[in-house]
């Protein structure tokens, strides 16, 4: 049997690689790197073969000593600009006065957005700069217009618009009988007369642009009738929302009943109210009404008591006055004291005593006495010991402002014009 020959095959060759690197870098920033390879190869006829590779490179890198400035950080400063509206608002409640604000709001579009979409604000505003008092109407005769006397004031403002107002009313229609300022308040002077023809006339006047409207009268009120529709005074009340709109009230009563009649500038229009009955005598006298925080307080003569008229819900309550106080001619007035807090001041003799309205602990609300102010000096200072009638004009704002007519030693009447300039809180 044939044999095989089993033969074993060529060995193989084999390799071996290496490689060294070297890196130096002088003075001058120059680098130098050194690559050496060496391959070894050994055949399989047992020869062996060294192959070396060398490889250089050089890199020079160039130092500046140059300081280079940070990238500027991202500003958090508040400018004027960014403010928003309510904190613009807060800043210009530290203005002095209304001009001021005016001022400030033309200022740009942005101030003035934010004095116009605020009524809260302006009602803030207002309330903690009052209008200063400018001036007096005094009523010297029945047929004339009232005579106004302006007050000597430092203000600029206040002067320039003494200057350019018509305070003088003589853009009033013309009338035998003279016009009766019946309210005065938030820029509009409220009047009342009886024309020629008998015809009861009702007027408004704005004396910064001297601009007069004459009203019409609520339905029923003809000529000669407003006796019979019980009139016994109207009240004047601006809008927070808008200072060009106005509303009068009308207060009516008859032997037991009142009622009010609204007239608005916007609807140019009168809403009469029900009459409410009120038990009693009709003892409510003609112009002894006041207006209090959107509330019209008007005494019963000779009682104890008077009513109050809620001018938003024309709700009419009684409210009972404290024992000693006895109301006759014009010797008691409801006001508010500098904190807006409904007051009322009864004049006795010389003297002027202050009731607050505040609420107890059950919550109920009770009158509760204040101070008592004696005009003993003052009055003597002034009249030189002449005798005469007090009469309270108004309270408002924390102030009293009284009259007083004596008669002189030649027998000839002479007015005098008083005020208690202070808080009337104790």
């Amino acid at each position: 049997m044939p044999s095989e020959l089993l033969v074993a095959p060529p060995p193989k060759s084999s390799s071996n690689l290496s490689t060294t690197t070297t890196a130096t870098t002088a003075a001058n920033g120059t680098t130098t790197t050194t690559t050496t390879t060496t391959i070894t190869t050994v055949s399989a006829n047992g020869t062996t073969t060294t192959t070396t590779t060398t490889t250089v490179s050089t890199t020079t890198t160039t130092t500046s000593n140059a300081i280079t400035a940070p990238a500027p950080a991202t500003s958090t400063a508040t400018t004027i600009s960014s403010l928003s509206g309510d904190e613009l608002c807060e800043i210009f409640l530290r203005l002095p006065d209304l001009p001021a604000l005016v001022r400030a709001a033309l200022t740009c579009r942005s101030w003035l957005g934010a004095v116009r979409s605020s009524p809260a604000f302006r009602r803030v505003f207002r309330a903690l700069h009052p209008a200063p008092l400018i001036g007096l109407f005094l009523e010297l005769s029945g047929d004339t217009n009232p005579f106004f006397i302006p007050l000597r004031l430092s203000a600029s403002n206040a002067t320039a618009a003494l200057r350019h107002g018509n305070f003088f009313l003589t853009s009033l229609p013309q009338s035998i009988s003279g016009w009766t300022v019946t309210d005065c308040r938030d820029g509009y002077i409220l009047l009342w007369n009886e024309m020629d023809d008998n015809h009861l006339s009702l007027a408004t006047l704005n004396p910064m642009t001297w601009a007069v409207d004459i009203l019409p009268l609520p339905r029923g009120m003809t000529a000669g009738s407003h006796r019979d529709f019980g009139l016994i005074g109207f009240h004047l009340q601006s809008s927070d929302e808008n200072p060009w709109l106005f509303r009068v009230i009308c207060v009516c009563a008859d032997q037991h009943r009142v009622r009010a009649a609204i007239f608005s500038s916007e609807t140019w229009d009168w809403v009469i109210q029900p009459w409410v009955d009120i038990g009693g005598d009709n003892s409510l006298k003609f112009n002894a009404g006041s207006l209090v925080d959107g509330s019209i307080y008007w005494p019963y003569h000779g009682e104890g008591r008077m009513i109050r008229i809620n001018t938003n819900t024309l709700d009419i309550t009684t409210i009972d006055l404290p024992g000693q106080v006895e109301v006759h001619g014009f010797n008691f007035k409801a006001g508010e004291t500098k904190v807006d807090q409904l007051c009322i001041v009864y004049q006795f003799g010389l003297f002027l005593h202050v009731w607050i309205r505040s609420l107890d602990s059950d919550g109920t609300e009770i009158w509760v006495p204040q101070n008592v102010v004696s005009l003993i000096a003052e009055i003597d200072r002034i009249t030189q010991e002449m005798h005469g009638s007090i009469n309270i004009v108004q309270v408002r704002s924390g102030y009293v402002y009284l009259s007083m007519t004596c008669m002189t030693r030649w027998h000839t009447a002479q007015l005098v014009l008083l005020s208690f300039l202070g808080d009337l809180e104790a």
